[in-house]
């Protein structure tokens, strides 16, 4: 089930337009390789928990190893990977310096079809943003029986 929250947002570089309101996704938590390799064992992998993350681990160093040799990388139902440059603009190109003037690689990732019917099948739930949990969490524990919501 994908749980989300409502928030109103209005349209960048355009103020003047009304807010209109949007659904924004809401994690339940941020799972570590440890839990995926866990939950993973538990729906009948025939690798050890220790197996999975030696493996997973040895294909991570090897993707960024070879994503840096100037190799794209297609992992087959995880899509495939690949290097783009954030870069300033040098003068002239006898001007251009990579060391000075490339400032960032970044990993793009293309999705296997595995990831491009995501939405079929899904479920939607709304829950309360972020910041309106955090507060009612917080007027619990404080043993508050009423809540101010307000920015």
């Amino acid at each position: 089930m994908i749980k989300y929250s409502l928030v109103m947002r209005g349209k960048p570089g355009n103020p003047e337009l009304p807010k209109r309101a949007f659904a924004s996704a809401q994690s339940i938590k941020k799972m570590s390789l440890e839990e995926v390799a866990k939950y993973i064992k538990q729906h009948g992998c025939a690798y050890s928990v220790g197996d999975f993350l030696a493996i997973a681990n040895m294909l991570a160093q090897a993707t960024a190893d070879l994503l840096k040799s100037g190799y794209r990388v297609e992992l087959d139902e995880l899509g495939e990977f690949y290097v783009t440059l954030d870069c300033e603009g040098a003068e002239s190109m006898e001007a251009f310096h990579p060391n000075e003037h490339i400032k960032e690689l970044r990993v793009h990732w293309t999705p296997s079809d595995a990831f491009k019917n995501l939405r079929q099948g899904a479920t939607f739930e709304e829950t309360l943003d972020r910041r309106t949990e955090r507060k009612l969490l917080q007027a619990e524990r404080k043993g508050e029986s009423t809540l101010e919501l307000g920015k």
